[in-house]
């Protein structure tokens, strides 16, 4: 079984996703918790390759510009990284996930394709329809999608305004409407103890999905 638990940055998502993971191994299922945002494979303790890597290194090394000023001074390019990023996702992140569920009965997702692609439609870059309707199809669906719905001015403070605030209200209405679709599952988070988040999502977990074996 896959489940999904996405939602903006500051909404909660590590953490709930490792609370979770302890609750259902303390129970007995044979479950694994992973990161499933559009990231690279782990080489050593601090390095990580990506397939756009060496395009990150050239930007920021030898050219030494920010991307956000590269991109606008060479716009195809940036339909480049769009593209590496696009393939990183199918070649390293999917076959991840395919291939936890030959080996665990419940496999939870910190973040997931959907968050990807809707990062990708807030994002001021440019971004092709096509890439993220072929990505939407090939990705399993999971078994259970909750979002971490939360005020976006709580996750500004909890982030320390790592993110404009009005990026992040842009970023949930899709979130809400996107999970509105999908006919997801949603747990406002609010401004409380994590803890107290948690219970509801173990309770909808437990509750949502009766299927699960041990």
């Amino acid at each position: 079984m896959l489940i999904a638990i996405m939602g903006i940055d500051g909404s909660g998502k590590t953490t709930q996703t490792m609370l979770l993971y302890k609750a259902l191994r303390k129970i007995g299922y044979k479950v694994k918790a992973t990161y499933a945002g559009n990231t690279g494979i782990k080489l050593g303790k601090t390095f990580s390759f990506y397939l756009s890597l060496p395009l990150d290194i050239f930007i920021n090394r030898l050219v030494k510009m920010k991307k956000q000023d590269f991109y606008k001074r060479y716009p195809k390019l940036a339909r480049l990284e769009e593209f590496l990023l696009f393939l990183n996702y199918i070649l390293l992140v999917l076959p991840k996930v395919c291939l936890y569920r030959f080996f665990f009965k419940v496999i939870i997702a910190d973040r997931y394709v959907y968050d990807y692609i809707l990062s990708c439609i807030a994002s001021s870059k440019p971004y092709s329809k096509t890439l993220i309707r072929i990505l939407f199809r090939i990705a399993q669906k999971p078994d259970l999608t909750i979002l971490l719905d939360v005020d976006e001015k709580v996750a500004y403070a909890r982030k320390c305004g790592e993110k404009p605030i009005d990026d992040l209200k842009k970023l949930r209405r899709l979130y809400l409407s996107f999970i509105a679709k999908i006919k997801g599952e949603i747990i406002q988070t609010y401004d409380r103890p994590a803890i107290r988040t948690f219970k509801d999502l173990l309770s909808l977990v437990m509750e949502r999905a009766p299927q699960m074996r041990r």
